[in-house]
């Protein structure tokens, strides 16, 4: 089985580093091969909108840059993970950039899901584990008040876009606290959407 984790929690010491080095070990020992793409670090482009992918090259995006591989790395996945340091309640703008550029990966026809009207996915997409790191380190059980807010919009947002990339299943973890606690949030994230033993 492949996870891909594409991340924005860099290499810096602290509460990302070691949350970096839980989800590679745990995924790992759950039987993944880890391929990590820190999204920090990769030459993306932002999306222009300008909607060639969808009608004058569909599923190919007008701009070559290391979006390519990426869109190959996607589909070819068991899990994808989006791991971010939790910024308003949504993913940083350096996770976003690549977010945003998805678009090629559905197909411009609306399909309706749950009332609402969307892209039908090009490809079998999988399940994909949205993994926050919260402004104080927090884990799901010691979240501050003041970091809940964020914490409920992240959970929100990683629902909406499996939703709008027609993903099976999503769910949200968030990392920091207890590091065996960390690992074992992770694991039941990756266990929730279908990915490996419980």
């Amino acid at each position: 089985m492949r996870a891909l984790v594409i991340s924005a929690l860099g290499a810096d010491a602290g509460p990302a580093e070691a949350t970096t080095a839980a989800l590679e070990e745990t995924l790992a020992v759950r039987g993944y091969e880890v391929e990590t793409v820190d999204c920090r670090s990769v030459n993306v482009i932002p999306c222009t909108g300008c909607g060639s992918c969808g009608m004058r090259t569909p599923g190919a995006c007008s701009i070559k840059d290391d979006m390519q591989d990426i869109y190959r790395k996607i589909v070819a996945s068991d899990v994808l993970v989006l791991a971010t340091p939790v910024r308003f309640g949504s993913y940083c703008a350096e996770l976003k950039k690549v977010v945003d550029r998805f678009q090629p990966l559905m197909v411009p026809i609306y399909v309706v899901r749950g009332g609402e009207m969307h892209f039908r996915g090009r490809y079998d997409l999988p399940p994909l584990v949205g993994l926050g790191l919260l402004r104080d380190g927090s884990g799901p059980d010691q979240v501050i008040a003041a970091a809940e807010e964020e914490a409920d919009a992240f959970r929100f947002l990683i629902g909406r876009l499996a939703v709008n990339i027609d993903t099976r299943q999503a769910t949200a973890v968030f990392a920091g606290g207890d590091e065996a606690a960390m690992r074992a949030g992770i694991g039941q994230a990756v266990a929730a959407v279908g990915g490996g033993p419980s």
